[in-house]
């Protein structure tokens, strides 16, 4: 199974008095001490294994970015980092503003980093090439509280399933090239997500863009889960069929498994995050993104009790992540953990709980 590791971004303890600024690739093909402390302690520095908050900076022509907001190439950018108080590493890289709705709604659409992998010198670096990085929407402090809810919501899929994607929070210091003053022009948190392929490794299996398949396929606590869970969530922006806001990844041939899963992604537009521009499609019996609707296959409802079991099992961590977080903000922890509230109380009320998964079912 293939950890996945990203030196560029980590913070060593050891220091390089004669040096100043250097890219990473140069510095671990030039410094031997550099290239043996890298090779020794690369399973220290998994970036989807900690919790702390990584900050970076990016320098490129944000100007041009947010107002033309191309997908279709990648414009020049330097990615830096703090490697101790006398060095800092930097990469060259590519961005390009991502994603469909957000791109065309959002002040700062979210980007797509790109990292060259002819450059790189670190064998276990060389399958590494693309993340993608969630930014606030709009700037002020209630689009911080969007994005924080919405990073949450891939943390309380992570403590339900070890088959999602894992996310890292960052702090980004924007330099903007566009503009005329030299200087670091915004700070903002944004958040990280593991790449579809790393996601796939670390599951023993690999992505599948093309089989058509049928929900029998995949195994129940994975569709009943991914399904349960976006209800939870307040999330009827999905489809596992069609593969909206969802990778398959299929079995290798080494592995046990011989069923596809689905992995979810993409949970801004959702009751539990309700950004302003989330608003329900046209064709759902709902007027309101925070009203709950089952999207799941109809079955009997015998065959949800273990997943529904696992819900109930996992309740207190997923309160206890929203409670300890000291980012959230009072008021929006409150609104998370009230719509939790009313999801377990639906839970514990059978005949209404067999009501919404038998009603809207497909």
């Amino acid at each position: 199974m293939t950890k996945f590791v990203l030196p560029i971004f980590c913070f060593f303890a050891f220091s390089f008095e004669s040096l100043a600024q250097h890219d990473f690739d140069d510095l671990y093909e030039s410094n031997a001490t550099f290239k043996d402390y890298i090779e020794s302690n690369m399973a220290d520095y998994q970036l989807f294994g900690k919790e702390s908050v990584m900050e970076i900076e990016i320098k490129s022509d944000f100007k041009k970015l947010n107002s033309k907001k191309d997908t279709s190439k990648y414009q020049k950018a330097i990615i830096k980092y703090a490697f101790n108080d006398t060095v800092t590493i930097h990469r060259k890289i590519g961005i390009k503003a991502r994603g469909n709705f957000r791109r065309e709604t959002c002040s700062y659409p979210p980007i797509k980093l790109n990292f060259p992998k002819k450059k790189v010198k670190l064998d276990m670096l060389k399958s590494f090439d693309k993340m993608k990085m969630v930014g606030n929407c709009q700037s002020g402090s209630s689009y911080e509280q969007y994005l924080l809810s919405e990073y949450y919501v891939y943390k309380m899929l992570n403590i339900l399933t070890d088959s999602s994607f894992r996310v890292r929070l960052i702090k980004v210091n924007y330099y903007d090239t566009g503009k005329k003053r030299g200087k670091v022009e915004s700070q903002r948190h944004a958040f990280i997500i593991e790449p579809t392929k790393a996601m796939a490794d670390r599951l023993a299996r690999h992505i599948d863009e093309n089989t058509s398949f049928h929900y029998g396929q995949f195994p129940p606590e994975n569709r009943h889960l991914v399904t349960l869970f976006n209800y939870m969530i307040g999330n009827t922006d999905f489809s596992i069929l069609a593969r909206h806001n969802m990778k398959i990844i299929m079995p290798n041939e080494e592995s046990n498994y011989i069923l596809p899963l689905a992995i979810p992604y993409d949970f801004d537009y959702c009751g539990m995050v309700d950004p302003p521009y989330a608003i329900p499609a046209d064709i759902l019996p709902i007027d309101d993104i925070t009203q709950r609707l089952f999207r799941g296959p109809c079955e009997p409802f015998e065959d949800y009790q273990p997943t529904l079991a696992k819900f109930q099992s996992k309740k207190k961590q997923l309160y206890d992540l929203i409670d300890s977080s000291n980012l959230l903000t009072k008021n929006t922890k409150q609104r998370m953990t009230g719509y939790l509230d009313l999801f377990y109380e639906i839970l514990n009320d059978e005949k209404r709980l067999k009501k919404e998964l038998g009603v809207n079912c497909k």
